[in-house]
């Protein structure tokens, strides 16, 4: 099945001091360049959902979008923003803070979808889920809308109205999914500078 990958990109960035995270250099570079490194090789497509700096995110190439008639309501905005600009029946959402995606993911999710005959897949990072990495059909759209309608923004509420998969992603560090601090980015820079698979 074809897939886009919708990257979010719209957070405020409060506990970064209101940082644009995936523009901010991350090793010397964007740290959205290495989060389109990893999808890139996964998926058909890329959208960007940015709702700051449009010029700039433009620049890359992709589809971009914002949030819309949603904006400021959070990351479910920026999913239901990416769902509605994809070609493809199947999205796999990530996060546009994430510095070190496996490049497995989606095969990760898929396997864990199929298996539990599921209708949507999420990261489990060995300590609970983590709900804005996901893999999930442009079909939930429409009820998306209708929980944002309705005031519903807590993406784990949301998810609990589906029978989720969860792919078992514990043998991947924990701060490779986001970073919200500034200790975390330092951490993270600290530990990509010695790995071997960060190219």
């Amino acid at each position: 099945m074809a897939i886009t990958a919708v990257i979010l990109c719209g957070g405020a960035g409060e506990r970064m001091r209101g940082l644009d995270k995936p523009l901010h250099p991350l090793l010397g570079r964007p740290l959205l360049e290495h989060v389109l490194d990893r999808v890139r090789q996964q998926v058909d497509a890329v959208v960007l959902v940015a709702n700051r700096q449009p010029q700039a995110y433009a620049a890359y190439g992709t589809k971009l979008v914002d949030d819309g008639i949603y904006k400021g309501r959070g990351p479910l905005a920026g999913i239901a923003a990416g769902l509605a600009a994809a070609d493809s029946e199947w999205v796999l959402c990530v996060p546009g803070d994430a510095p070190l995606l496996p490049p497995d993911l989606l095969h990760r999710l898929r396997q864990a979808l199929q298996g539990d005959a599921a209708d949507l897949a999420v990261v489990n990072d060995g300590s609970g889920r983590q709900p804005l990495c996901c893999l999930l059909p442009r079909r939930l759209l429409a009820d998306l809308r209708l929980y944002l309608d309705e005031g519903g923004d807590a993406p784990r509420r949301w998810l609990a109205r589906y029978r989720v998969a969860e792919a078992d992603c514990s043998d991947w560090p924990r701060w490779a999914w986001s970073l919200n601090t500034p200790e975390e980015w330092a951490m993270a820079e600290s530990q990509m500078s010695q790995r071997k698979d960060t190219a």
